[in-house]
Formats: structure tokens, C-alpha cells, sequence
């Protein structure tokens, strides 16, 4: 490696196929969008919101505006682009320049899009989110009961799609799944014209019963298990290779970084690499995390600092260690990000949205 940065290797042909692979599941009846709000969970939009284009996807929903604006420069007139959080009338120009549709979470939020549309003389197309379980955004039930006896508040608005979203489906057990199920199919009787469109990543794996018109997938493209606890059909997307800046010996008694957490029990080497947490490596993962070299686990000691890991090399065999400018796995064939969630306590969403911009990153 020339630089003393990590690699980041980005695979958009095995994106490619995990939406491939999800539109295959929900079948031909259904359309397949993609959730790539967060710079498509941190790995770039420039380099992730073509490849899904190629491979077919037009319907691309964002967290906010800016994501949204980013996304049209991106993918130019022929894509969807759906704002999750909602409609903002000081942006309202930025939306009809941009083309953006609105997901529309409240009912104030009906009322100030529904005035928009009126001021400009056309029905413009929105989304309606019900919240159906996770008391965040969408429509909670007195709201919803409103509308739906109401429907004239959306007398100048497009209703294109019904959406709700899943707050369990990674887990095949959760009752919530089937109850936010029934719910959603309650309120979906009283938009006959509209589609329809509740799940995730989970969702998409769950049941053919919750694929509705739309799906809305995110942590599954980018490699993630959608469904916690079972093997993984998704293929990995994510490679992170970070060089070693020096391999010295350590003595039985000594300790590791920041304030002595960990005392080596015997003689050994150790291997420092650059990669911290200004790159997105938790603190957590202090003690608990590993790289790996040539496939053999180097667990972490000590503190995780900012720019610095101590990787113990007890398991390496001795005419086998790194040197100076070699690379060591942190994401790859060895360590998944579900991996390095598990060992962080946290979920492989937070994992990749964390990566930091100093890597060098690869487009293959």
C-alpha cells in the first residue's frame, strides 16, 4: 500500500446483484427501490446510486432534501427520488426544481403540501407515511383516523404510494411483524387508487405477504444480514485493508494504550496499524475488536484511540508477521460487518454509516 491511509473497496457489481437478488424475491409483481439516504449508508452515492440505476432501479428514497438534490444531480431526470423526511415549505422551490416527491408524515404536513400544490395549479405526487408501531415519523392513529375520514385534505395532492415501516423486521419472531402487517392493510383500504409499500431489508425476507407494490431495501444491498441470526444471503460488498506502521515486542507485564486497559500476560509482538476512531472504529471495540492477517485473527489491546489500534500478533507465527507498509483485513472474507457490529455491540447500519473519509476508496 502506498499511503498510509486505509483502502476502501467498494464492489458496486456485487450491489448490483444483492438488488438483483432482492428483485427476484419480491417477484415481478412488485418494484424494487433502494434506501440510500446517509450517502448510501456512507459508501458514496457517486459510486453506488449508478450502479443500482444500471441494474434497474429507479425508485431512490433519502432522509433530507440536500440527499435528495444530491441524488438528481447524480442520476439526472429519469429517477424517482422520495424525501423520507417530509416537505418543507422554505425548500418548497428546491423540490419542484429538483423534481423531489415528499413523504408527508403529518397532517400539517398535508396541509402546507397540499396548499403548495393548489398555489401551482396541478396535483403534485406525494407519498402518505402511517406510522403503524414505531411512534417516530408518519401519521400517528388519531392523525391517520382524521385523513381517512377526511380525504379531502388531499384533494390537490398525487397520492402515489402508502407506506409504513417495519420497527422488527430483522427479527422472524417478533409478533410486531404480522401486527404492523394487519394494521397497515386496514388503513390501505381507504387509498383503493394508490400502491402500497411497507418493508425494509427484513421485510423483503420475511414474507411475500408484506411486499405490497414496493419495497424499500437498504442494509441488505450493502451486504448486511437482513434477518438477525441467519445465514446471510446477501453477498459482501465491503473490503477494508489498513497498513501497519510498526511491529515491535512487547514484555509480560506491559501494557496497552490509553490508560493501561489491558496487561500482556506473556511475552509477544503486537503490530500498530493505522485506523481509529476518526476512521469509524469504535470505541467499544477496545479490547473486543481484531483485524486479520494472511487470515489469522490479531485481537485489539488496549484502547481503541484516534488514530491508532495495537493488534496483538500472540496467534501469528513468528516468521510470519507483518512489517511496515503490509495490510491487515478489518472488513472482508474474515470479518464481516455484522461481524464487527456483534463484537461492538451495536448494528452493521451504524458500522458502515461510520466509515471515515480518510480511506481511499475504490470502485470496482
Amino acid at each position: 500500500m502506498s499511503s498510509m491511509s486505509g483502502r476502501l473497496r467498494i464492489d458496486t457489481q456485487a450491489i448490483k446483484r444483492n438488488y438483483a437478488l432482492i428483485d427476484r424475491v419480491v417477484g415481478q409483481s412488485c418494484v424494487t427501490g433502494a434506501s440510500v439516504k446517509a450517502d448510501c449508508y456512507g459508501l458514496g452515492a457517486e459510486g453506488v446510486l449508478p450502479a443500482l440505476f444500471d441494474q434497474g432501479c429507479r425508485d431512490f428514497f433519502v432522509a433530507t432534501i440536500e440527499e435528495g438534490m444530491r441524488a438528481r444531480k447524480i442520476l439526472g431526470d429519469g429517477a424517482n427520488i422520495y424525501i423520507l423526511n417530509g416537505f418543507w415549505p422554505d425548500l418548497q422551490q428546491d423540490f419542484l426544481a429538483y423534481q423531489l416527491t415528499p413523504v408527508l408524515n403529518a397532517l400539517d404536513d398535508i396541509e402546507r403540501y397540499n396548499a403548495f400544490s393548489k398555489e401551482n395549479g396541478r396535483d403534485l405526487p406525494a407519498l402518505l407515511h402511517f406510522d403503524t408501531a414505531m411512534n417516530r415519523l408518519g401519521l400517528p392513529q388519531g392523525e391517520a383516523q382524521i385523513l381517512c375520514d377526511d380525504l379531502s385534505r388531499l384533494d390537490a395532492i398525487n397520492v402515489q404510494y402508502v407506506m409504513s415501516h417495519f420497527s422488527s423486521s430483522d427479527d422472524r419472531s417478533a409478533a410486531q411483524n404480522a401486527q404492523q402487517n394487519e394494521r397497515f392493510r386496514g388503513i390501505t383500504k381507504h387509498f383503493p387508487q394508490a400502491k402500497y409499500s411497507l418493508c425494509n431489508s427484513g421485510g423483503v425476507f420475511q414474507s411475500s405477504d408484506y411486499h405490497f407494490d414496493l419495497v424499500r431495501p437498504g442494509i441488505a444491498l450493502y451486504g448486511g444480514a437482513p434477518i438477525t441470526g441467519e445465514e446471510n444471503p446477501m453477498e459482501l460488498v465491503l473490503r477494508l485493508d489498513v497498513p501497519v506502521l510498526q511491529v515491535h515486542s512487547v514484555k509480560a507485564g506491559e501494557t496497552a494504550g490509553y490508560n493501561a486497559t489491558y496487561k500482556f500476560e506473556r511475552d509477544s509482538y503486537v503490530a500498530v496499524v493505522s485506523l481509529g476512531y476518526a476512521d469509524g472504529v469504535f470505541r467499544s471495540l477496545s479490547n473486543n475488536g481484531a483485524l486479520y492477517w494472511n487470515g489469522v485473527r490479531m485481537p485489539f489491546r488496549g484502547r481503541v484511540s484516534m488514530d491508532l489500534i495495537i493488534c496483538d500478533l500472540c496467534d501469528v507465527p513468528q516468521n510470519q508477521y507483518p512489517a511496515h507498509g503490509d495490510v491487515a483485513e478489518f472488513i472482508g472474507n474474515h470479518q464481516t460487518i455484522d461481524d464487527i457490529a456483534r463484537d461492538a455491540g451495536t448494528i452493521s447500519y451504524e458500522v458502515i454509516t461510520a466509515l471515515g473519509r480518510r480511506y481511499i476508496r475504490e470502485y470496482a
